[in-house]
């Protein structure tokens, strides 16, 4: 994460930094992304830069960091309309985000991140998330009333469940880009919600 001092500047200064690291990550590998350019292009002096940010993996993943959270954002929009219904969340949200990764405006970064994961030469982020942190207490209570869970806990394990599924699909779609066939989200699509209905309904097949 920045430091305090790149959250002391103005607004316009940090869009400027973030555009210009948007910039350098879109349109290089992680490995190949340069601070001189990225500085240049923000205008500012190198000593600035370690003020605000520790090397090159802080400001990569704050830029990761600001892209999923516009994406978490819109699906809390959602989370009334499904009425906290976390299955019914994720079959309107995923498969929009399948679109996003794949064709959307960020599409860039999130292929050249597919490429990392293929060299593995991805950079390990330094803390796990908790796909609970950025839910308000109402939003838990209503998920948690939605579905038979005992806990707090339990919700985490329904999260990261569901988020396994999205995965699923996304290395498949990684699979059709990496061998340079278009990626068919639409099918993904399909896939997906099958996936979600095995965790949804379970596996076991019912009796006739």
């Amino acid at each position: 994460m920045p430091s305090q001092t790149f959250f002391n500047l103005p607004k316009e200064k940090q869009d400027r930094i973030m555009a210009a690291a948007r910039e350098e990550f879109f349109t290089h590998s992680f490995d190949e992304a340069s601070i001189n350019r990225l500085i240049k292009a923000a205008g500012i002096p190198r000593g600035s830069f370690y003020q605000y940010f520790a090397d090159k993996e802080d400001v990569y993943f704050y830029l990761g960091d600001q892209i999923s959270q516009r994406m978490i954002e819109g699906a809390r929009k959602e989370l009334a309309a499904c009425g906290y219904d976390p299955f019914a969340l994720a079959r309107k949200v995923l498969p929009q985000w399948l679109d996003e990764i794949f064709y959307g405006e960020n599409a860039a970064f999130f292929y050249r991140k597919i490429d990392m994961l293929h060299s593995q030469q991805v950079p390990r982020p330094k803390r796990a998330e908790d796909p609970l942190a950025c839910l308000s207490a109402q939003e838990i209570a209503g998920l948690t009333a939605k579905v038979a869970l005992q806990d707090r806990t339990d919700l985490k394990f329904l999260l990261h469940s569901l988020l396994l599924a999205f995965i699923s699909c996304l290395i498949e779609g990684a699979e059709d880009y990496e061998a340079g066939r278009p990626v068919d989200t639409a099918k993904l699509a399909q896939v997906l919600d099958r996936r979600l209905s095995y965790l949804e309904n379970g596996f076991k097949k019912k009796a006739d």
